[in-house]
């Protein structure tokens, strides 16, 4: 279902020609294809782990030599593609470290790999706030708000707030799909009613 709205947003919203897009977290070449095929320029994906994909429009990155160039050398991205990645951050299970905020460090992270007024399409569970140690999080009425705080959301793509509330979705792990904008963040809105 995660894959279906991501391909609704990107049919509804903006395709990618010519842009240059950026993946985080990626042990396979599935959405390096998705946005090749809506029209990359480039994609640059990265990854804890190293990855070696065979395509001319494809680099890949460690986590650790991306952040280790210096911030007027480090490429940003049009867009950002975050698909069932920033709920892992910070358990430890993918070789990351272990780090309680570390979904809420890697949106910050995310918003400095996107360029000022770029988009990123972010797909995370949806149900109550839940840790499945050391697996994932599941983002609710509390940890959601932290999450996309910040961003201005453009759209939402298979969310409907009461997921948030319903206890059937702790365990069913729907990913909706969070189409965001990267603006300053003294001019995001911090409203999120929507939720």
């Amino acid at each position: 279902a995660t894959d279906t709205e991501l391909y609704r947003a990107l049919e509804d919203v903006q395709r990618l020609d010519g842009m240059a897009v950026g993946i985080l977290g990626s042990l396979e070449p599935w959405y390096e294809a998705v946005a090749i095929a809506y029209g990359a320029a480039t994609v640059t994906t990265v990854e804890y782990n190293q990855c070696k994909y065979q395509h001319p429009k494809v680099r890949t990155k460690t986590v650790d030599q991306y952040w280790g160039e210096a911030d007027e050398d480090r490429e940003q991205f049009d867009v950002v593609l975050s698909i069932s990645s920033v709920e892992h951050d910070g358990l430890g299970r993918y070789g990351d470290p272990i780090d309680p905020d570390g979904d809420l460090k890697a949106m910050e992270k995310l918003r400095r790999m996107t360029k000022p007024g770029g988009r990123l399409f972010l797909a995370v569970p949806v149900g109550p706030d839940t840790v499945v140690w050391n697996l994932h999080r599941v983002y609710g009425k509390a940890r959601l708000p932290l999450l996309l705080r910040g961003w201005t959301l453009l759209g939402t793509y298979g969310y409907s707030p009461t997921m948030v509330h319903l206890e059937a979705f702790r365990h069913q792990h729907h990913q909706p799909v969070f189409l965001l904008e990267n603006t300053d963040p003294g001019d995001a809105g911090e409203s999120l009613a929507w939720l």
